[in-house]
């Protein structure tokens, strides 16, 4: 991978290729459209902040929840709206099936608020967070996931590349086998 400077910013790009126009100065309505997209690398201060990239506070809004994910392996910045669809659906679940309980309690522990940006575009990392994925790393890669904006160290992005890489090695045919095993769910279900 190749990290090149956009603005304020690191994008990571594709070996060799340089962010378009676009990284600069996106579309809103395509950013819009498109949810959380890309991902960047940055550095958590001694403080424990770390910059949002634009185009994403410019997606979550004022109002934010720094939390988990919902495979509570990574830290996650919601906007409201989507924590609370998050929070409604485990909510469901734990009242149909006490054993959803456990993942609920834990969502709505480690989610906070009052989480905003200061005028440099950094969040606060709660410190139960840091302390719980960041573990005292300052490089973390801050990357979209159409909903919401997820963080993790560079060690956890590393680790990730390769787990995917060693499973998919040919993404194409994994893609291929999924449509393939819905298309045969489909016919099943008529």
């Amino acid at each position: 991978m190749v990290v090149r400077q956009v603005s304020d910013e690191r994008r990571t790009t594709p070996e060799g290729g340089q962010p378009s126009d676009t990284a600069v100065s996106p579309d809103p309505t395509a950013a819009s459209r498109l949810g959380f997209i890309g991902v960047y690398n940055h550095a958590i201060d001694n403080k424990g902040r770390v910059i949002v990239p634009q185009t994403f506070r410019g997606l979550l809004g004022e109002k934010i929840i720094v939390g988990v994910t919902m495979g509570q392996d990574a830290i996650a910045i919601y906007p409201y709206e989507v924590w609370e669809e998050k929070v409604e659906m485990l909510s469901q679940l734990s009242r149909e099936d006490a054993a959803a309980e456990v993942f609920l309690t834990r969502f709505a522990m480690y989610s906070f608020d009052g989480c905003g940006f200061d005028t440099q575009g950094r969040v606060l990392l709660p410190a139960a967070l840091r302390e719980l994925y960041l573990d005292g790393v300052q490089g973390v890669q801050v990357s979209g996931t159409t909903e919401y904006v997820r963080l993790v160290s560079d060690k956890q992005a590393a680790q990730e590349r390769e787990s995917f890489h060693a499973k998919y090695p040919d993404a194409s045919l994994a893609i291929s086998a999924i449509q393939a095993r819905v298309r045969n769910k489909k016919a099943e279900d008529r």
